[in-house]
């Protein structure tokens, strides 16, 4: 509580903060499910503390601005940045016509 890096109540334009979960994080930054899980919980670097994260049934769901802005920061020691990805997309999408 009281931690700066908490999961934030509104956004700047007063709007709450979308909620993803671990899936739809690892579909947005193209790396595994287990990959994003596997960062959550050891890197400490990781924007949302566990005990923070929202549980909803079965899911937990985290802020998505604070986790863009961790996966557009780090740098990957192995793969493709997800920042690269529309760009390899694009260019694998070009390869096929």
């Amino acid at each position: 509580m009281g931690q700066d890096r908490g999961v934030p109540e509104k956004t700047e334009e007063g709007r709450p903060p979308e909620m993803v979960t671990l899936a739809e994080i690892a579909r947005r930054v193209d790396l595994s499910k287990q990959r994003v899980q596997q960062l959550a919980h050891k890197d400490p670097d990781f924007p949302i503390p566990k005990e923070q994260w929202q549980k909803v049934g079965r899911y937990y769901f985290l802020p998505w601005e604070p986790v863009k802005a961790y996966f557009e920061a780090r740098d990957p020691q192995h793969g493709v940045h997800f920042a690269k990805r529309e760009e390899r997309r694009q260019a694998e999408g070009d390869d096929s016509k």
